[in-house]
């Protein structure tokens, strides 16, 4: 089996195993051996794409989902401005270049000509301010607003080919923001229902939306009118959500899919042994961890914040949870980043624990409850590990794991003690240290709020040096993981599994999965 293994730097490492055994009697003839048909050197245009995702997606309106199964989809339909490529460096795309003012508050973007959507319009100016403007209006709802910029933030199409975004404050990491997150993807503005709704957005990208099938089946077609020639090589991808593991990989094995999105790691050791498959694995800008409600006591208090991040065991949990196959982290970011910060103050240390509760008021400990989904797998089975670890400290919890949606909905709304769970696909600091963290931001579930924090990645996102800005972050890591209203445990690596026949695929530690370079060798 072939086993592609691509490490933070994304160099491709092609590991063959080989195997001998003692020599044997000759064997009586046997009828000449036929060769399998060899993999064809060049890319094959044609052919269509058979994935499978574990979950259903939402919407695929860019602006309302934050589901990571829409936002793969709509990843091979709509195009950002900028783009990180597969080595994660930040490319040109439908922007050729842009500038910042010597103020810091205006950014000047000139954008590619001759784009075409793939309903054969033309791509200007307009349909960037079109997009941003959605994006920005609070009554679109857009938990992704930030990543243009903060409230304040004007959008002007000053030409056909010039865009022209100013901010209240300087917003030194712009370019990189909107390369990431494909909520900043164009969308034509003809996507738009007569209620305002985007059900079936159209883009630039390198395939089109033609059937939609509630949540059981997309059919992405290629876009004829895609602006880099030659692309993609597929007539079409078929994605359908598999939420069984089981079926989900045996459909693989079949021959009934040819690429996977989510493999359970427990089954990854059979799948790597299987001739038929090619597994791929790169460490996970990710991060899994416990988010703690700081409005409910005791959790409002640090010291039994902190407590709980005495007790973990992290490798046990990592062993628990994903089978091992993660590193255990006790901040955001893992060693693979360049954002990685080396400090672990969190060793396990249940005397420590104790006494911080002790000091806390909470000498015989408490009762709590922890909220997994049954949706994650990982998150069950860390949860009951950890119920364990918290115990040995005396903390009593019961552990309750909803369906997904439910889960969202107490997660939402604030009903919870303690939630397991991941935040994914994560390249820049401000990824890692703003959206989940900083006071007031709508993905800030657990209520935190240092201003001393805010300070800091306010001022970390109007910057654009590197080193200076990782002083900024490597301060406010320090706060959040010594206020620990997140308890970070591990950080997963990507696997993904397909047929031999799929070639041209790289997996991305920013989990962004792009179909248009795949092509199919038979």
């Amino acid at each position: 089996m072939k086993r592609f293994t691509l490490f933070f730097s994304l160099l491709l490492i092609l590991a063959i195993g080989a195997s001998c055994a003692a020599p044997a009697a000759a064997p009586a003839p046997a009828e000449p051996a036929v060769d399998a048909p060899a993999v064809p050197s060049e890319p094959v245009a044609g052919g269509t794409l058979r994935v499978a995702f574990q979950n259903e997606w939402e919407s695929l309106d860019p602006h309302v989902t934050s589901s990571y199964s829409s936002l793969q989809i709509l990843n091979n339909v709509l195009e950002t401005l900028t783009y990180y490529d597969d080595n994660l460096n930040l490319v040109p795309w439908l922007a050729e270049s842009w500038e910042q003012s010597e103020d810091g508050l205006t950014w000047t973007l000139t954008l590619r000509e001759g784009v075409l959507f793939s309903n054969g319009r033309e791509f200007t100016a307009d349909d960037v301010k079109f997009t941003w403007d959605r994006l920005l209006d609070p009554a679109t709802g857009s938990g992704n607003a930030s990543v243009v910029g903060p409230p304040g933030t004007t959008i002007e199409a000053v030409d056909t080919y010039t865009v022209m975004v100013t901010h209240p404050e300087p917003f030194g990491i712009f370019p990189q923001s909107i390369g990431f997150n494909k909520a900043t993807g164009i969308v034509a503005k003809e996507s738009v229902n007569d209620d305002g709704a985007i059900n079936t957005p159209i883009g630039t990208g390198p395939f089109q939306i033609s059937e939609v099938e509630g949540t059981s089946r997309v059919l992405l077609t290629r876009n004829e009118n895609y602006w880099q020639a030659g692309l993609p090589y597929l007539d079409a991808v078929e994605i359908t959500p598999i939420p069984d593991d089981t079926v989900r990989e045996t459909a693989l094995r079949g021959g009934e899919i040819d690429w996977v999105l989510a493999i359970a790691p427990q089954n990854l050791a059979s799948l790597e042994a299987d001739p038929d498959v090619v597994v791929a694995t790169a460490p996970q800008l990710s991060y899994d961890y416990i988010g703690l409600n700081t409005a409910r006591e005791p959790l409002g208090d640090v010291r039994v914040r902190q407590a709980i991040a005495y007790a973990l065991d992290r490798e046990q949990l990592c062993e628990a949870g994903y089978f091992g196959i993660c590193d255990p982290v006790q901040g955001p970011v893992g060693t693979g980043s360049p954002w990685y910060f080396d400090y672990t103050p969190y060793d396990r240390d249940v005397e420590k624990a104790k006494s911080l509760l002790s000091d806390a008021g909470y000498p015989d400990g408490f009762e709590m409850q922890l909220m997994p989904t049954v949706q994650y797998g990982e998150t069950v089975r860390a949860a009951q590990v950890l119920q364990q670890q918290l115990g040995d400290v005396g903390i009593t919890t019961d552990i309750f794991a909803p369906e997904w949606s439910e889960w969202l909905e107490l997660e939402g709304g604030g009903d919870y003690d303690a939630y397991l769970c991941s935040w994914n696909g994560l390249i820049d600091a401000d990824q890692y240290y703003y959206l989940q963290q900083r006071t007031g931001q709508v993905f800030n579930f657990t209520g935190y709020s240092n201003p001393d924090f805010d300070v800091l990645v306010d001022e970390g996102r109007s910057m654009s040096d590197f080193d200076a800005r990782y002083q900024i972050y490597e301060q406010a890591n320090q706060i959040l993981v010594d206020d620990a209203p997140y308890v970070y445990m591990y950080n997963k690596k990507e696997i993904r599994a397909y047929s031999p026949a799929v070639q041209g695929f790289t997996v991305r530690p920013d989990q962004a999965n792009n179909f248009w370079t795949v092509w199919l060798a038979q």
